[in-house]
């Protein structure tokens, strides 16, 4: 590949690399001379003479050509050869030329390029004439094929017919040129032609097509036809000739030299075989033929790749894509490569390379794998020389002589060196048996011998010996081949150990023997599981105080009673069942027992709680069996004694354990006695008691099969279930899911252990949501309320059990003895005077629980409602709160101390009356008539008459005033809309008329109904206006005979002309000669264009039916058509006669073609001039007689026809005779043709101009149409104006009643209105002095408001004349801005017209502007955003690549910093871990003595215990693992001396009991402490009503998810570090340090996080205060409204005005009340949120203590790895 080796040509180069480029265009004949050639030079051979026609006032015209030498100056002037046309100074341009030889037509001038070239333009300046006819020739293949460019002649049709003449329409179209053939000038003329037309847009210039013009090898000009004067015919002398020849002053070829693309310059050609042709010293204005070439190509025209770059196609540059030739990847093991196309499309078309002569025993396309017993070291790169080696099978146990896999390639399972072995071989070399295979041979054909043993079992699972063939087991697995389990194992595999465990759970499952396959258990009854380790569904394991038997349910004896207890909420029940029995001395309970199970010894538990002082010492338990027990049986050892236990119960304990057992046995139902003696031995108490909760029967551990027996697991059991407590926790009723984990996990083994099987869930249907239970412990899912086991009860305070659930009782606190009442009615125990089942009701005749108040009813009722105090069935026709008021219909003051009976409303016949028309009326007391309130429709003083607009009859029975329904199509403001006795509608609007209005006036259509009738739009077109108006429904016009649509404004399928006023006629378009539908070629597309009738033709088709040629071509179409010779210079148009082809031409052309002079006219043609006056008169004479001719032969055919004499017969033959000499001479005239068809042009031109009248004609009714549409919106908008001025007046009356609401808005301002209410209620009386003035002024008002509407409504129809004005002066303003359009179009789209154009649009049309419409402003915005964008696309580039290499930089300074840190670190801390993890070692190792010295002390104080807890910690332990050993040896062995252990336990169960009873008291201190806590919150969570509180708050919790949030950030550093640890030993001592520095600022995190809680709930108090104060300022103005509103109820009955003034008085009063509602819900939204915040402090105060729990168990890690670094090697 060529390079650049200069400095000057840098910038060319960057060029190259960044995008195509193109070396510059030259005269390619500069320096080729020689390659020129010519058929004809005259004087080659000899002397020619040769005369020239111009210059005829020279005396010399005749000259000598002599070129036997080439051209010198002063000694060879007369030769004329080829070389001549090359020209290098302009002065000698005239001095020498190329000629040929004399009166050779046929003459061709050619150019033999060395090379492929470009080829842009010729320019050719001739001596001599132009030729009259010639053509230019190409080769892109050096001659061997030629495609002609362009012809030119004189006369086209006549030298290459067949030819187009004309412009090209293509860039590729080959045409004929009649521009450079004239024959002026003689001399200097010029042929011009251009390889790419310019007046041809180039839509892409490197499409192959355009490449293909451009590239040439050879050029040939071919000269065919000389231009002569005509003497050359008249006389066949030599001498004639000597001036007709082709003669040359000068040609320029411009091109350059063909790169594609990729080289920017090039240079002379050197090889061999072009030396001779070009020369040794090439001119410097020379255009070279060798390309310099970039981009990796090579070649003279870079037409291919350089030899090792063929990864890639050849391609030309084209653009900003250079398609440079990429370079093969060999990967370092080839330099040569050849392009494979099959390859490249298998690649996806994105490399093609394939390598030749691969070295180093690689091979493939890319030298990328190795070749066959060579395999790809994986540890060298594949362009390493030595990454190919010798594969390492061993013959014995490989295939195929020892090849292996050559690379690595986990999809075809092929791994890289891998050897392929024999069937029963394995190894990387195949160098040793398979697992259970022996005997390693190479004559072998599988390689080794099977073995005997089964390979699961042997160890490491290799089977037998490979050298020997024995088998060795594994350490679970027997049998001589190792093929069987050792008992109590299954499951044989590939484990180590070869089998695993049965591990049958030891209560659920019989033994621990299992299926030796599936390791299945042998279960106990409803237990499953392969390990029987949980029951089955709808069962479940029993807890361990399963046998327990509530006290309510015992036989009670003697002085005893049941005592019910409510659950507390959100705290766990600490009894069973709903309560207690309280008992005294003498109390005896007796409880039956039938549920045992298995026969055991079992533990009596009383469960109790006392308030005594001191222990109930008199408690006797009696065990009753109806027999003995079953001597074979385990309790055929009890004795009766056993049966019989005597304790005391002390005060400070929850329950009591009976040290003692009793053996009971199965199937047998015993009686339990309990008898509560004297509370103190020898003193009574009849007032002790205490509450008795239940009695259970414990199983004693020794009994329980888990426990027992001398298995070390057995022992184990029993250890971790005392050591977590297990049977203490489930006699304190802890719940399942608070048990330790070891508590549930043994919880079914030791039920299945006593009860034998899983017990059924029973759950009852009614009071449980399913009969699934929890499958530990059996609890049953319970609906709300209902407790149990089995759900199988209402809770205590609750009642009615059922579907549902239970139903609290809710007993009124006040009125009842307690909270429960009866489970079945619910009925609460009320207090005396208390009525309802809730205790919640005053005895009859009064109201308001618990204060009783009287209810007051005036003496018209006895009861009221119990809560609001209303009279309950008013008497004596009154109505109201407190019977005050008359019922409806009826008038007067039923009150105590008015006492004005109610009557009956007299409006006019009163109630029952059958014609009624008032609900409500009232006594005027001034006037004492009364005023009937009338319902909507009637008026009168009695409402017997009908409003306005209403109708019918109200003084009849029956009768009615009823809306008048006129579909909603009057206005009711205008009277007399509609009659009022029929009801017919009589002032329809909106466009309506009818009985109802119900239908549109004729020239409207719609629905009446919805007021939408709407002006027919007919187009008057195509509508019959004889027909009448159009449908007043759906609105269709009446058409004219094949036009449709709703207006009438369309033509049928395949007609059009609807333009005639008379209907559409049809398209009749040819089928034969129309295009055809896309979607069916068979269907061809007979509709025209329905303005101008013009049918879709296909190509070749013409005329407006398709029925004829195309244009500018006649003759029969379905025969042949061609095309139109008319000369452009004298026709009026290129298109000719279809039928015959004559053409229409201008005035003095005239023939067929219009290429000569019409008669009439003189010249050489175009040149034509008319012939005189002379002629004239001659053709009107000869005009005249042909008349007479005609009119002589029509007289002469009528004469025949008559049939005259034959007498005659003489001076007809003359006559006739004399016609047909007549004729004859104007035959030879011919004139009448030309006159002929110039009239019918002119006739189809006015035609035309008719049609565009009538279109225009036509677009002027559409926008009338339009226009009138218009008005009718501008009339719809009219109504829409009126309807908005009601409504702003209605705005005023509502703004004048927002002054009032304004001044309500906080409350002082409500305070000042009621204030000014107040004063108001006391000028009442005054104000009511002047009622008959008032009731003057309002009647005064009245008439001046109806008085007002009359005058408005002259202003509205003022408004709507000008309203119609305006529409006018718009319709002016829209024609003006019509006359506008093509300005504006030419402004924006470019073109200026006032349609769309055709090729810029316009205003509304499909497009505007296009890169023609170069004047328009979208074409220049257009234009602008492309450069925009070009130019922003590059910016983003370069400042993507910017910042990724920023980015780059940045990680790579990074990452050198961090590892620059870690080195420095390394060492350091090494030596501080082992450090930290001793001491953290000598901490911990102290715990567990301090714990159990802790454990064994007296009971302490909270002090002491905090004192010996800093002890602890600060303790080590100084004792090893041996001496700890020894002394628990030594322990063990005095405790197992010990004889008195029950004494001394009797001593210090007392301790116990205080200790418990310590422990019971602080539970319940912590139980009340969290409800008054909760209380609190629930108090502080109501209290919230400040903003200015409730930000601080939201800022307090912020402040705590700031803490919250750093250290979660903290804890993800530690939990980084926590896994850095974990790798290196050195990254453990820095992650340790950061950890504890996180630890710091956690802890201090936290404390802040908890004084953020503190100062929430001091935000909350203050909140409450504030809270208090707003509902004291609520109660205040509630009393001040209750005042006003008995003012109001006092002044009401006065007067009729002050009436209405106090209501409205009331009425503000009661916004105020629900605008102080509106305050409260406001606070109770604030408190709601508080609430949620108080959430959310919950939640982070969770987190915190759960990050922690994290941070030790980082901590416990971290400790567990410094350990294991400190012993690791």
């Amino acid at each position: 590949m060529g390079h650049p080796s200069s400095g000057a040509l840098a910038f060319e180069w960057d060029i190259c690399k960044e995008r195509s480029c193109y070396p510059a265009t030259g005269n390619l004949l500069i320096g080729r001379e020689h390659r020129l050639s010519a058929t004809s030079t005259c004087g080659l051979d000899h002397p020619d003479r040769y005369c020239i026609v111009s210059h005829l006032e020279d005396k010399k015209k005749c000259f000598m050509c002599d070129s036997r030498r080439p051209w010198a100056r002063y000694t060879s002037e007369r030769s004329h050869r080829i070389e001549n046309v090359v020209s290098d100074r302009f002065e000698m341009r005239a001095k020498r030329w190329w000629q040929s030889k004399n009166g050779l037509q046929n003459v061709s001038v050619r150019l033999d390029l060395e090379a492929e070239f470009h080829f842009t333009h010729l320019i050719m300046t001739f001596k001599s004439f132009r030729p009259a006819a010639m053509l230019i020739e190409r080769s892109s293949d050096f001659g061997k094929t030629w495609k002609t460019y362009r012809y030119f002649a004189y006369d086209c049709a006549d030298s290459f017919p067949g030819i187009f003449e004309g412009l090209p329409r293509r860039h590729t179209d080959v045409v004929c040129d009649s521009r450079y053939s004239f024959v002026a000038p003689s001399t200097g003329g010029e042929v011009v032609f251009k390889v790419l037309s310019p007046h041809i847009e180039l839509e892409d210039p490197y499409s192959e097509e355009i490449q293909d013009l451009l590239r040439v090898t050879n050029l040939r000009i071919n000269f065919t036809k000389l231009h002569t004067l005509g003497d050359n015919l008249l006389d066949n002398r030599p001498e004639i000739t000597e001036k007709y020849y082709y003669a040359i002053y000068e040609m320029v070829v411009r091109g350059s030299c063909s790169c594609y693309g990729h080289a920017r310059h090039c240079i002379p050609i050197k090889d061999d075989s072009f030396v001779s042709l070009v020369g040794t010293s090439p001119r410097p204005d020379m255009v070279h033929g060798r390309c310099e070439c970039t981009h990796h190509t090579k070649g003279l025209n870079c037409e291919e790749c350089e030899d090792f770059y063929n990864d890639l196609p050849w391609k030309p540059a084209i653009d900003r894509e250079t398609n440079a030739c990429k370079e093969c990847n060999c990967n370092g093991h080839g330099t040569r490569c050849h392009f494979d196309h099959a390859v490249f499309e298998a690649s996806g078309f994105t490399s093609g390379g394939v390598c030749d002569d691969c070295q180093h025993n690689t091979m493939g396309k890319n030298c990328e794998a190795c070749k066959p017993y060579f395999y790809r070291d994986p540890n060298r790169n594949i362009s390493d020389p030595y990454v190919c080696r010798p594969c390492e099978c061993d013959f014995r146990g490989s295939l195929n002589q020892g090849i292996c896999d050559s690379e690595t390639d986990l999809e075809r399972n092929l791994i890289s060196g891998k050897c392929h072995c024999k069937t029963n071989v394995i190894g990387e070399r195949c160098d040793h048996c398979k697992n259970g295979f022996w005997s390693l041979d190479q004559d072998n054909p599988d390689g080794c011998i099977q073995c005997s043993c089964n390979l699961l079992g042997t160890v490491n699972n290799e089977g037998c010996d490979k050298h020997t063939g024995e088998c060795t087991c594994k350490r679970l697995v027997t049998g001589d081949n190792c093929d069987r389990c050792l008992e109590e194992h299954y499951g044989l595999s590939d484990e180590p150990d070869g089998c695993k465990p049965c591990d049958c759970d030891v209560g659920g499952a019989y033994d621990n023997v299992c299926d030796s396959g599936n390791g299945q258990c042998r279960c106990r009854s409803h237990f499953t599981g392969r390990r029987c380790d949980h029951p089955d569904s709808g069962y479940f394991c029993a807890n361990l105080d399963f046998l327990t038997y509530e006290a309510e349910e015992a036989n009670l004896q003697g002085p005893s009673e049941i005592e019910l207890r409510e659950p507390y909420d959100g705290d766990t029940k600490r009894w069973t069942g709903p309560g207690f029995v309280r008992v005294r001395e003498g109390s005896v309970l007796n409880f039956v027992v039938r549920n045992i199970y298995m026969a055991m010894d079992f533990h009596v538990v009383l469960r109790y709680e006392s308030s005594l002082a001191a222990a109930w010492q008199g408690v006797r338990v009696d065990v009753i069996r109806p027999n003995p027990p079953d001597p074979s049986g385990p309790c055929a050892n009890s004795l009766p004694k056993d049966d019989l236990m005597q304790f005391s119960l002390y005060p400070g304990s929850k329950l009591y354990d009976s040290p003692s057992t009793v053996c009971l046995e199965p199937n047998v139902q015993y009686h339990i006695r309990v008898a509560f003696n004297a509370y103190q031995t020898g003193f009574s108490d009849r007032s002790a008691s205490m509450l008795i909760d239940s009695l259970v029967l414990l199983p004693s551990l020794s009994s329980i099969a888990v426990f027992s027996g001398p298995r070390d697991d057995a022992q184990y059991r029993r250890r971790e279930y005392e050591h977590f407590q297990c049977r203490e926790l489930a006699m304190q009723l802890t719940p399942i899911d608070r048990l330790p984990e070891p508590c549930r996990r043994l919880l079914c083994p030791v039920a299945a252990s006593f009860v034998d099987q899983g017990v059924g869930c029973d759950c009852d249907p009614t009071g449980s949501v399913s009969g699934i239970c929890n499958p530990i412990g059996g609890q049953c899912h319970c609906k709300l309320h209902v407790i149990g086991q089995r759900c199988e009860q209402c809770a205590s305070g609750t009642f009615g059990f059922g579907p549902q659930g239970c139903t609290a009782c809710d007993c009124n606190s006040v009125g009842s003895l307690d909270n429960f009442c009866n489970l079945k009615t619910g009925q609460c125990k009320c207090r005396e005077g208390v009525y309802g089942r809730q205790c919640d009701q005053c005895q009859p005749g009064f109201w308001g629980f618990p204060e009783c108040r009287q209810c007051q009813c005036n003496g018209h009722a006895d009861i009221c409602d119990q809560k609001t105090g209303a009279c309950i069935e008013c008497r004596d026709l009154a109505a109201g709160h407190h019977c005050e008021l008359c019922q409806d219909g009826y008038y007067g003051d039923p009150r105590i101390g008015v006492n004005i009976p109610c009557r009956p409303c007299p409006c006019p016949g009163g109630p029952g009356s059958g014609f009624q028309h008032a609900d409500t009326c009232y006594l005027d007391h001034t006037t004492e008539v009364v005023i009937c309130n009338c319902r909507h429709g009637y008026e009168g003083e009695r409402c017997d008459r009908c409003m306005m607009n209403y109708w019918g009859n109200p003084k009849e029975v029956g009768g009615s005033c009823e809306r008048c329904d006129c579909n909603g199509n009057i206005d009711f403001e205008v009277p007399n809309s509609c009659d009022h006795k029929s009801g017919r509608c009589l002032k329809c609007i909106y466009n309506t008329d009818g009985y109802q209005c119900e239908n549109c006036m004729p020239g409207f259509y719609g629905d009446a109904r919805t007021q939408s009738c709407k002006k027919c739009v007919c187009n008057i077109l195509g509508t019959d206006i004889t027909a009448g108006p159009c449908d007043r429904v759906s609105g269709q016009c009446p058409c004219l005979p094949n036009v449709v649509g709703l207006e009438c404004d369309t033509c049928i399928a395949n007609h059009w002309k609807i333009a005639s006023g008379a209907g559409c006629e049809p398209c009749q378009c040819d089928p034969t000669g129309v295009q055809t539908d896309p979607d069916n070629e068979q269907s061809p597309r007979m509709q025209c264009n329905e303005f101008d009738g013009h049918c879709p033709c296909k190509q070749g088709r013409g005329g407006r039916t398709c029925s004829e040629c195309e244009n500018y071509y006649w003759g029969d179409p379905r025969e042949e058509c061609l095309p139109c010779q008319c000369n452009p210079l004298g026709s009026a148009t290129l298109q000719c006669h279809r039928a015959n082809g004559s053409c229409i031409c201008v005035d003095g052309s005239g023939g067929p073609n219009c290429d000569q002079c019409a008669r009439g006219y003189t010249g050489i043609w175009p040149h034509c001039e008319p012939c005189g006056e002379c002629f004239r008169n001659w053709d009107s004479i000869l005009q005249g007689l042909k008349d007479e001719a005609s009119r002589l032969q029509y007289d002469s055919s009528n004469i025949a026809d008559t049939g005259m004499s034959f007498i005659y017969d003489e001076e007809f033959k003359k006559i006739e005779n004399k016609l047909s000499d007549i004729k004859k001479q104007l035959a030879e005239a011919n004139v009448t043709s030309d006159v002929v068809d110039k009239l019918k042009a002119q006739s189809s031109a006015l035609d035309a101009r008719i049609e565009n009248i009538l279109a225009r004609l036509n677009t002027v009714d559409v926008r009338s149409t339009s226009l009138t549409a218009s008005v009718d919106t501008a009339e719809e908008h009219l109504e829409t104006l009126r309807d908005e001025v009601a409504e702003l007046k209605a705005n005023v009356d509502e703004l004048e009643m927002n002054v009032t609401r304004l001044r309500e808005t906080d409350a002082q301002g409500a305070y000042n209105v009621t204030r000014e209410a107040a004063q108001v209620s006391l000028q009442a009386q005054q104000r009511a002095d002047a009622t008959e003035k008032t009731i003057g002024e309002s009647e005064t008002e009245r008439r001046r408001t109806k008085e007002l509407l009359d005058a408005n409504l002259q202003d509205f129809n003022e408004q709507f004349k000008q309203n119609q004005a305006a529409l006018d002066r718009l319709e002016q303003r829209a024609q003006e801005l019509d006359a506008q359009i093509p300005d504006l179009n030419l402004f924006v789209c470019g073109a200026k017209t006032d349609s769309c154009d055709d090729l810029c649009g316009g205003a509304g049309c499909d497009k505007c502007g296009g890169p023609s419409c170069r004047e328009g402003s979208v074409t220049k915005s257009e234009q602008a955003m492309q450069f925009s964008k070009e130019a922003s696309e590059k910016l983003e580039e370069k400042q993507r690549r910017a910042n990724m290499l920023v980015d780059r930089l940045r990680h790579a300074q990074s990452d050198s910093e961090l590892a620059l840190l870690d080195a420095k670190e390394a060492y350091g801390t090494a030596v501080r871990v082992a450090q930290v993890a001793n001491d953290t070692r000598s901490i911990l190792a102290g715990l567990l003595e301090r714990a159990n010295q802790f454990l064994k002390g007296e009971g302490a104080s909270p002090e002491q215990i905090r004192v010996l807890a800093e002890q602890v910690l600060g303790m080590t332990i100084s004792l090893d693992k041996e001496q700890i050993e020894a002394m628990a040896i030594d322990i063990g062995n005095n405790l197992r001396k010990l004889t008195n252990i029950q004494a001394i336990l009797a001593e210090t169960r007392g301790s116990m009991s205080l200790a418990q009873q310590l422990k019971s008291r602080a539970d319940q201190a912590k139980v009340r402490i969290e409800a008054v806590e909760r209380a609190a919150h629930e108090v502080i969570s109501a209290l919230n009503d400040s903003k200015h509180f409730q930000a601080v708050a939201k800022e307090a919790i912020g402040s705590a998810s700031r803490n919250f949030q750093v250290a979660s950030d903290d804890l993800d550093q530690i939990a980084e570090t926590t896994k850095r640890t974990g790798e290196t030993m050195d990254l453990s001592s820095q992650s340790l340090n950061k950890l504890r520095e996180g630890l710091k600022k956690v802890e201090v995190e936290y404390l802040q996080i908890g004084k953020d809680v503190e100062r929430a709930l001091l935000v909350s108090n203050t909140s409450r205060q504030k809270m208090q104060e707003t509902e004291e300022r609520r109660k205040t103005l509630e009393e001040r409204y209750k005042e006003t509103e008995t003012l109001l109820e006092e002044k009401i009955g006065t007067s009729e005005a002050a009436r209405q003034r106090a209501e409205q008085l009331r009425q503000m009063a009661t916004k105020l009340l629900e605008k102080t509602e509106k305050h409260l819900s406001d606070i109770e939204e604030e408190r709601r949120q508080f609430d949620a915040n108080e959430l959310r402090l919950s939640s982070f105060s969770k987190l915190t203590a759960d990050l922690n729990v994290r941070l030790d168990a980082c901590t416990k890690f971290i400790d567990s790895r410094v350990k294991f670094y400190e012993h690791c090697d």
